[in-house]
């Protein structure tokens, strides 16, 4: 395989890579939500880019096992491995058919749709798997589309795996464009962290250092205060009363 050809590839293995990733992001914060809806299809969209990096590194087709061998070895890939799975690799394919099939081989026979939730609290607790067409199992972190269990945690940790491979090529392929990256991901991390404080993130974007309120401080009416004297004064001579002026004009210099 010629340098242009193993970039390609490189840049769509690393693509699908961040693709898993960011499903796994909607998958946990459905799951954190106890949004059933959102983890099933978040756990959809895992399966869809896994597929495809099972595709590519190991083909099922014989005319493209040449690629997958050319691909494996410059990632030093084993052939045993967790992606290294026929039934993920081709999930995709003749879905509609599938289904078809799946619908004739449970017929007559208790199915289970759309479940999110520990499976053994479901009916007698002994669904079968092929009976299961789509559903989460929280208790095994398997998810099931049509009649099949893919373990999660499995695929997450063989992800990530191929996820360090596939950068390290792309580093050397691509070095600036790896920099860029390496650059912009150190903006959102501390855009994040500014987000997580939004007090503090504001006081750093005005230049200020918290706390600045001193202000404030100065507006007390620390000049009113021999105003409410007033009343003790009433009892005098109106001579007291003549001084007034004078305290007020000694309570403006310290106003500025």
């Amino acid at each position: 395989m010629d340098t242009n050809t193993l970039a390609i590839y490189i840049h769509e293995l690393r693509n699908q890579c961040l693709h898993t990733e960011a499903s796994f992001n909607l998958f946990n914060q459905a799951m954190n939500s106890q949004a059933g809806p959102g983890v099933l299809f978040a756990s959809q969209m895992v399966l869809m880019p896994a597929s495809q990096l099972a595709a590519l590194l190991w083909p099922t087709r014989a005319r493209s096992r040449g690629r997958g061998e050319a691909l494996r070895k410059a990632l030093q890939l084993k052939e045993k491995h967790p992606l290294n799975d026929r039934r993920l690799a081709e999930l995709w394919e003749r879905t509609d058919q599938k289904t078809e099939e799946w619908v004739a081989a449970t017929k007559g026979q208790q199915v289970v749709f759309d479940y999110v939730g520990d499976l053994k609290e479901l009916g007698d607790g002994n669904t079968p798997e092929g009976c299961i067409y789509r559903a989460y199992n929280t208790a095994g972190r398997v998810f099931y589309y049509q009649g099949v269990g893919y373990n999660f945690q499995a695929i997450a940790d063989a992800i990530s795996d191929v996820a360090g491979r596939v950068n390290g090529v792309y580093r050397q392929l691509f070095p600036d464009l790896a920099k860029a990256d390496d650059e912009a991901r150190a903006k959102a991390e501390a855009a994040q962290k500014q987000a997580a404080n939004p007090v503090q993130a504001e006081a750093t974007a005005l230049g200020a250092e918290l706390p600045t309120p001193a202000k404030p401080a100065a507006k007390k009416p620390a000049a009113k205060k021999p105003a409410a004297k007033k009343p003790a004064a009433k009892p005098a001579v109106k001579k007291t009363a003549a001084k007034k002026p004078a305290v007020k004009k000694a309570a403006k210099p310290k106003a500025k």
